[in-house]
């Protein structure tokens, strides 16, 4: 019997659509072993950040086991990973046990599932010399092409308050409860500033793919430099986030407690560990994806338009975003090291009586001024018009930047009140 047309497509498509999984696996083993690797070492640099802060020695005895080779303390990640897997695993009698489960693998799954629309890199040639990996350069992205990364991740960096939440409920404590009520509060309100500078960067680039993004930052400006007032937005909003100093309410550690997984101990705490690490970490990306440029640098990583690039234009891109993104991971580090933690009521003051109406001023002065652009310049073919809306977005930093600490000074009084006062008493 003939074989039709179809019997031939059919094959190629199947082992067409077996390539495309087989290239999503690799990446996510990349990602995923990357990012483990990645959080581990990034602890112990920032135990030696802080010792180096404090005048003080860092952890540098633990090598090579078995040896007295100690590699500057290259094995302490390995060592406290070790501790916590032979750690023994308590469960309290009095907890919801499927809930207190499930909260931590809730709160890391949504800290490594973000990934899939991050981007790692720029792309990569097709092929090794005479060696084909695919028939177009691949991206290297999880899901490429996915046009709502920007919604996609803000959703999930959102699931992060259900396994805060979780944790504090199942733990069936009163210590738990309370800090999770308060640390879900803190998430919950620095959501809204952060989603405030990223409708600004979203007017910017006329898009929600975040490689998009990159493109349009290498034609226009870094955002960073084109809004100043939504980059520091952003970036508050995100070390609130990532619950990091001088936002870091939720795992009171002045209270001798820990917060929402005061319960929590072994692998089940190492997983609330490794994802508000990761937290951090995704903070770095999408600050440096957003405002910073992504992998772009001007005069060295070439046309952000070219479709097809070589093996040392996509290497020099991979390392270009890689040390963006540790530089303010870095920053995130000498910051929390160097402030004071906030009050609770100075942290919920700060979310919603400045970063939330500067937030907002920003999304209106911006909307006006691309409104106006577009209007005037549809093709956007007019480079004055980038220049003009760089000196009002910067006008509009200075002038809300100077109410608002006129209206809100940082001076706060803390001390103690008169029980007249407080009553309005004679």
């Amino acid at each position: 019997m003939p074989c039709s047309s179809g019997d031939i497509v059919y094959p190629r498509l199947r082992f067409g659509l077996v390539c495309k999984m087989l290239e999503a696996l690799i990446k996510i083993a990349i990602l995923t072993g990357g990012l483990m690797t990645a959080a581990a070492y990034f602890v112990l640099l920032e135990r030696r950040m802080a010792a180096w802060t404090q005048d003080r020695i860092g952890p540098n005895r633990v090598g090579i086991p078995l040896t007295n080779i100690r590699l500057w303390g290259l094995g302490q990640p390995l060592a406290d990973g070790l501790k916590f897997v032979l750690k023994e695993e308590y469960t309290p009698a009095h907890v919801d046990k499927r809930l207190y489960t499930l909260a931590p693998l809730a709160i890391l799954a949504s800290a490594l599932a973000i990934y899939a629309v991050i981007p790692f890199g720029s792309l990569i040639p097709p092929q090794i010399g005479s060696w084909k990996l695919a028939d177009k350069p691949i991206e290297l992205v999880v899901a490429p092409g996915f046009d709502v990364g920007v919604v996609y991740a803000f959703a999930l960096a959102s699931v992060a308050i259900y396994g805060v939440i979780l944790g504090g409920w199942a733990s069936n404590s009163k210590y738990s409860f309370l800090g999770g009520l308060r640390s879900s509060a803190q998430l919950i309100a620095y959501e809204v500033p952060m989603g405030l500078g990223i409708l600004g960067v979203v007017l910017g680039a006329g898009s929600l793919n975040l490689s998009t993004i990159i493109t349009a930052q290498a034609q226009q400006g870094w955002f960073a430099f084109v809004q100043p007032l939504g980059f520091v937005v952003f970036v508050i909003a995100s070390f609130a986030e990532a619950a990091r100093l001088p936002f870091d309410l939720p795992e009171a550690e002045q209270e001798l407690i820990g917060g929402y997984h005061t319960e929590y101990s072994g692998m089940k705490l190492i997983l609330y560990l490794i994802a508000e690490f990761l937290h951090m970490i995704t903070a770095a990306f999408l600050i440096v994806i957003l405002f910073l440029g992504g992998w772009h640098l001007p005069l060295i990583t070439g046309d952000p338009d070219q479709v097809s690039i070589g093996w040392v234009t996509a290497i020099v891109r991979i390392l270009v975003l890689h040390a963006k993104i540790v530089a303010v991971i870095l920053f995130f580090m000498w910051v929390r090291w160097s402030w004071p933690r906030f009050r609770y009521d100075q942290l919920m003051n700060l979310a919603w009586k400045i970063m939330l109406p500067l937030g907002l001023v920003n999304l209106v002065a911006l909307a006006i001024l691309y409104e106006l652009r577009h209007a005037s310049d549809p093709g956007g073919t007019r480079p004055g018009w980038t220049v003009f809306i760089i000196a009002c977005s910067w006008l509009t930093f200075i002038i809300a930047w100077t109410i608002t600490a006129i209206v809100n000074p940082l001076v706060a009084d803390n001390r103690p009140r008169q029980v007249g006062q407080v009553c309005n008493l004679p």
